[in-house]
């Protein structure tokens, strides 16, 4: 089991992970030792004000790696305010075709800013400083599911050091059987806002994970997250931070993880 600490003023974390509450929608922020930055996806379009401030306020200037895990307008909604705020090096896409209008407005401003774009697949990796990233999917382009947007998603792998962040998209159980079996992770970023169709035993079991983040906003129509993946969660003993009460602050050293004294979720 990890050691696990309040944060305190004579603390000096490393890396920085920011589960952030961009109501029903996803969107994640990753600050680096070196200080370079990762945003995973940018939430809907009605809370993108509210998104930039809250990034702006965590200290970021640019953000050096954008990932759109896949084109739902709950996770890519906001990107326009995004590029409209911050200078971006790298834009990361799944590549799916969903033929929306956000979508192709997405793809014309990456071309209008000139932002270096890559759709990226299992097997890709790269480093940023002393941070390592994989792509554990999409492993295959998956077609005739309820949602192929979702079953397309960028499935990603963050590591610094000894402590991990398995940041699944809105993955479902389709895309799960494609590049089963998981790797393990400190930190799972539950797929699909806790739908059940996204997590299940075998997922946590896989994954063995510490902490469980689950994004999704408060009284929210889809139910979610649903109380076959909340009780998974409890059965496994991983501690659950949930976005709908406030933005989730986890910081590393590679070795160790703090939190900032947020109320476990029991």
């Amino acid at each position: 089991m990890l050691a696990f600490f309040a944060l305190s003023a004579a603390a000096a974390p490393r890396l920085r992970y920011y589960g952030v509450d961009a109501g029903q929608g996803d969107c994640s922020l990753f600050i680096l030792p070196g200080g370079e930055t990762i945003v995973i996806d940018a939430g809907p379009e009605k809370t993108a004000r509210r998104t930039v401030r809250y990034i702006k306020s965590c200290g970021v200037k640019k953000i050096d790696l954008l990932v759109a895990t896949h084109p739902h307008e709950d996770h890519i909604g906001g990107m326009r305010a995004l590029l409209a705020a911050f200078p971006v090096g790298t834009i990361w896409d799944s590549g799916f075709s969903y033929g929306s209008f956000i979508q192709e407005r997405f793809y014309r401003d990456i071309k209008k800013r000139n932002i270096l774009f890559k759709t990226v697949k299992r097997g890709d990796t790269a480093r940023l400083g002393n941070v390592n990233l994989q792509v554990l999917a999409p492993a295959r382009l998956i077609t005739g599911t309820r949602s192929d947007a979702n079953n397309n998603s960028i499935v990603l792998l963050i590591t610094y050091g000894n402590i991990s962040f398995l940041m699944t998209g809105d993955m479902e159980r389709e895309e799960y059987a494609s590049i089963r079996p998981l790797p393990g992770a400190t930190v799972l970023k539950a797929a699909h806002h806790g739908s059940s169709s996204g997590m299940g035993r075998q997922l946590m079991r896989d994954v063995s994970p510490e902490i469980v983040v689950l994004n999704y906003e408060k009284e929210n129509s889809y139910g979610y997250p649903h109380k076959e993946t909340v009780a998974e969660i409890r059965r496994s003993g991983a501690r659950r931070f949930d976005t709908a009460d406030g933005a989730v602050r986890l910081y590393t050293d590679g070795t160790s993880l703090i939190f900032d004294g947020k109320r476990e979720i029991k």
